[in-house]
């Protein structure tokens, strides 16, 4: 059984944005070889279907862990 994860982030946080899954998961790892990160990068789609790369510690399970305007997202996979 597949659940899925959702999680709130910052829009304007994202590595990078796609419409495309395999072009943004494309992005993240370019992004993973090219920048070396504290912790892990999450592929995620929003309502509106695009998919966006995260940092993964940057994600909130509340929409109101801080001021900034969060966004719902499906975590698809963690890189």
């Amino acid at each position: 059984m597949i659940m899925s994860e959702s999680i709130f982030f910052n829009q304007g946080d994202a590595i990078a944005s796609d419409y495309d899954h395999a072009a943004a998961r494309r992005s993240a790892q370019i992004f993973k070889l090219n920048h070396e990160t504290k912790g892990g990068l999450v592929v995620a789609k929003n309502a509106d279907g695009k998919f966006a790369i995260f940092y993964e510690q940057d994600g909130a399970l509340n929409a109101n862990s801080d001021a900034a305007k969060k966004d719902k997202y499906t975590v698809l996979e963690r890189l």
